[in-house]
């Protein structure tokens, strides 16, 4: 799965949500004044902002393979931003106190070696984390009702499905890889919408699994999983909020 969508787009599905995110995964993560860190799947930079705001831009390092890296380049500029992937981080062993990854260890291609990788630009003692939806357990209202919508207009449709969407596989992911005091617990976040016209407009943005399918569908279906969507979400007329909560996990590269 690629982000081949604009920065723009991005902040305005799931962005919002992340912005509400970054500076609590950041407190979990214990970044504080001092520290370096990599912002590995940084994205157009949400996350990285923020640890910029605490350490210093010339503190950070971030990586991405997608085009939103130039939002974030632009964003912060004198951050050490590079192209390139989770699996294979370009920089030597032990570069950073803090390696972290928001919302982005169920898109790796292979998430086992990119949590490798992020232990090995740690320095010993420091900090690895990363946190994801928790799916599983409903804590991603956003996208959960959007696929209950779906399904409840065409049973046979497709689905997202996401790996380590629940505490224990994420917790079993770090224990993989011989980090110590392992720690797994949930931040909870919200977003707050003007009205369902700008919830659903932000699907049809095409910003992930959900916006890709949403924006290919025919319009009478796309129509029908509107209006479901609509109705599984209590028919909210006006402002309203969704909920998220999303599972972190955090270990430290042994000394």
């Amino acid at each position: 799965m690629t982000f081949a969508v604009s920065s723009d787009a991005y902040d305005r599905f799931m962005g919002r949500y992340s912005q509400e995110l970054a500076p609590a995964f950041a407190d979990f993560a214990g970044i504080r004044g001092g520290l370096t860190a990599v912002d590995v799947g940084c994205g157009s930079g949400v996350l990285t902002e923020e640890l910029a705001r605490r350490l210093g831009a010339e503190s950070v390092a971030g990586v991405d393979p997608s085009p939103m890296l130039d939002a974030a380049q632009a964003r912060l500029p004198g951050a050490d931003l590079r192209r390139g992937a989770a699996e294979a981080l370009p920089w030597p062993d032990d570069s950073f106190d803090a390696a972290l990854a928001q919302l982005v260890i169920h898109f790796m291609d292979d998430p086992a070696a990119g949590v490798a990788e992020m232990a090995r630009v740690t320095r010993p003692g420091g900090m690895v984390a990363a946190c994801t939806w928790d799916f599983a357990g409903g804590g991603m209202q956003l996208l959960g009702t959007f696929w209950k919508a779906v399904r409840a207009v065409d049973p046979a449709a497709p689905t997202e499905t996401t790996s380590f969407g629940t505490p224990e596989e994420l917790e079993a992911l770090w224990r993989g890889h011989e980090l110590e005091h392992v720690e797994v617990a949930p931040i909870d976040v919200s977003s707050r919408y003007s009205d369902f016209d700008e919830l659903w407009g932000s699907f049809l943005l095409g910003v992930g699994p959900a916006g890709e399918f949403a924006t290919g569908l025919q319009p009478d279906a796309q129509a029908a999983v509107r209006d479901e969507y609509h109705r599984q979400l209590g028919e909210p007329f006006g402002p309203f909020e969704l909920g998220a909560r999303a599972s972190a996990a955090r270990g430290r590269v042994p000394e």
